[in-house]
């Protein structure tokens, strides 16, 4: 059985089995003076990763883990697994953009683990195959990139070794420092920032959550009561 990683960041908060998915609650209503492209979610550079692209694939790696959830009697809103998919999209096609640059690829580990995916899935439709693949190893093609790109720099750097910790430390930097320079927008409407190296929640909201429910709603761990509540096209389990 499939056991979905966090979405929104790369590091694992641990707990329920899905509390999992996301890092970020906040869906926003847009900010006010924003100028961001309708049906664009992120601009990447000269990359756009549509709306439609997010939600497809949301619905899809939705559809692929109801079981899972129903089993666990855990409910998603959404919008959780929305700006989740949304941020590992992004960081996905920036990590694409930093590896061409430096002329690396995310390596063997990477390979691996999109070649375990493939058996886990196996009897999943190809939409939902396709879709617990790039967003589960997502994770690991960002970290095989960093951990190439890190080698490189020890090495040009004269040091003596190029242990796995001491290249994965350096990756991280070179892309948190790579990122930090590049024209990267992502839609309010998903509530995120790149922070680092990874996609984080931030309020883009104009306005202010007063009732329990818009509260609950704008949580960064889904209220299950509430994710209940939701009519089935938006809530997942």
């Amino acid at each position: 059985m499939i056991k979905p990683r966090p979405l929104a960041g790369r590091t694992a908060p641990g707990a329920v089995a899905l509390a999992l998915l996301l890092a970020g609650g906040l869906s926003g209503c847009g900010a006010a003076g924003t100028d961001f492209h309708p049906g664009v979610a992120a601009q990447v550079g000269d990359s756009s990763i549509t709306v439609s692209q997010v939600d497809t694939v949301a619905g899809d790696y939705c559809s692929a883990i109801t079981s899972q959830l129903q089993s666990n009697q855990q409910v998603l809103p959404l919008h959780y697994l929305r700006t989740g998919v949304a941020g590992r999209l992004t960081l996905v096609a920036a990590a694409k953009q930093f590896a061409a640059e430096k002329g690396v690829s995310a390596g063997d580990a990477y390979d691996q683990k999109v070649s375990q995916l493939q058996g886990a899935v196996a009897s999943l439709p190809t939409d939902q195959q396709d879709a617990v693949i790039q967003i589960e190893s997502s994770g690991d093609y960002i970290s095989g990139v960093e951990q190439a790109v890190g080698k490189q720099v020890l090495r040009a750097a004269g040091a003596p070794t190029t242990k796995a910790a001491d290249a994965a430390a350096a990756g991280k930097k070179a892309f948190s420092t790579w990122l930090a320079d590049q024209d990267i927008s992502i839609d309010p409407q998903f509530g995120l920032k790149i922070e680092g190296d990874q996609t984080v929640p931030t309020d883009t909201s104009i306005s202010y959550a007063l009732s329990d429910t818009a509260k609950n709603g704008a949580a960064t761990s889904p209220d299950q009561s509430y994710a209940s509540s939701l009519p089935s096209s938006n809530r997942c389990g």
